[in-house]
């Protein structure tokens, strides 16, 4: 029953995922450097919008270098993607986080770390929630109706509704 995604509901998951990202982890972040929320909320902004553009960037190089590999080892492409999408994030994000922050590198390469650790989590459970619930909208609009379950008697459901 899989049914493709619009480039308007990839959009809209995408804006789904970072703005809830946006607004559980700027007030969390905030707490753990102990810094003014407004800073916090800008950077974790930033971040969002390096990631978006980041994982565009780079899912377009990486689709254009694995569509030359053979398809036996599609978990192994998988592993490499996580792997260098994390790892080129992390390398844009910690001087940028140094910087906005004033932290030192090795504090912003710790926080980035256990952010990394948090933020694993709640990949997965943003993208469990978000299949699961668009599986039931998905079910529900391809539920047929009564008169669609009868079309050689179309005029029962009507019949019915008189009587109510």
């Amino acid at each position: 029953m899989a049914t493709q995604r619009s480039l308007y509901e990839r959009i809209l998951q995408v804006l789904l995922f970072e703005g809830l990202a946006i607004s559980i982890f700027s007030p969390v972040l905030s707490w753990i450097v102990d810094k003014p929320l407004g800073d916090a909320t800008v950077l974790t902004v930033a971040i969002s919008v390096i990631a978006m553009v980041w994982g565009f960037a780079f899912n377009s190089f990486f689709g254009i270098l694995i569509s030359y590999t053979s398809n036996n080892v599609q978990k192994w492409k998988r592993v490499i993607h996580a792997l260098g999408f994390e790892t080129g994030l992390v390398l844009i994000a910690i001087p940028l986080s140094a910087w906005w922050l004033q932290m030192t590198f090795v504090e912003a390469l710790l926080m980035d770390l256990g952010l990394l650790l948090v933020f694993l989590p709640y990949t997965f459970c943003f993208y469990w929630a978000y299949d699961l619930l668009r599986q039931r909208l998905v079910k529900a609009r391809l539920k047929p109706s009564p008169s669609r379950l009868s079309p050689l008697s179309p005029h029962k459901s009507l019949v019915a509704e008189r009587r109510l």
